[in-house]
């Protein structure tokens, strides 16, 4: 009887010295719960309870390392229009010791506007840089990866975090959502993602922010778009995945309270 010889996976065994594990209280509703004391948490292990710090927003024990990738192609200019005078929301979270801070745009390729930064001023610069390439492009999980390789280069010690701000569903990019997602995971990187319909947020928009259709209606292009709701929710899957959070804009005071989020 001819045998079958099967492979078995290597075991690997590593030290880790250092764990972050995000976390957001919420309420019945969804919303963030503010003043969760750390004592009112219990960290388990094999059902073994474990010693731990607790970072929060007044203390920042742990410093963060931020990169903001924002969609930049032709069809989201409305809302960048509403998104770039936000660049001074970041600061706080990259302001003196705490941290530092880059952005990234995607359409058609996705581009470094500013590397990692103590400085909010660039920061805030860089949002009004995010200049179109291209129409409908928007290389969303291109963009993450890369985010993930720049947090990767900051030290283990930093919370890694990654702002997504675009439409909730990729378009066009070469890299997969499941090794991305797991590329995340491994460099302990958290994704926040704030996202918006193009359609919605043309309709809160002022006339000269909002793109002309190029060759006017295009039944086949609307014909594509319907299809692209049927597509995997990335901007879920970004977040579900690891640890952070996923929020929604129509207007500019939705987009604040979505920032509030992840200043929190």
């Amino acid at each position: 009887m001819p045998l079958t010889l099967v492979a078995q996976a290597p075991t690997i065994k590593t030290s880790v010295h250092l764990v972050q594990i995000p976390a957001i209280v919420k309420d019945a509703k969804g919303k963030p719960i503010d003043g969760i004391k750390p004592e009112e948490f219990q960290l388990l292990d094999d059902a073994i309870p474990q010693t731990f710090q607790a970072d929060t927003a007044d203390t920042v024990q742990a410093p963060v390392a931020i990169v903001v990738a924002i969609q930049s192609s032709g069809i989201a200019l409305p809302a960048l229009a509403k998104i770039q005078d936000q660049g001074g929301i970041i600061q706080p979270l990259i302001a003196g010791d705490r941290g530092q801070g880059a952005v990234l745009a995607y359409d058609s390729e996705v581009r470094t506007i500013q590397d990692f930064t103590t400085d909010g001023s660039k920061i805030r610069r860089a949002f009004f840089d995010t200049g179109s390439r291209s129409i409908k492009t928007a290389r969303m999980v291109d963009a993450v990866k890369e985010g993930v390789r720049m947090l990767e280069t900051r030290p283990e010690a930093y919370r890694r975090v990654l702002l997504i701000i675009g439409e909730a569903r990729d378009r066009g990019s070469k890299s997969k959502l499941d090794p991305v997602i797991e590329l995340a995971q491994r460099a302990n990187v958290s994704i926040y993602t704030i996202t918006y319909s193009v359609q919605a947020v043309a309709f809160t928009s002022r006339p000269e922010d909002v793109p002309p259709s190029p060759g006017g209606m295009d039944l086949i292009a609307a014909m594509q778009e319907a299809g692209r709701f049927q597509m995997r929710n990335a901007a879920d899957a970004l977040s579900g995945s690891t640890g952070g959070s996923h929020q929604s804009f129509t207007t500019v005071s939705a987009l604040e309270k979505a920032f509030t989020v992840l200043s929190s």
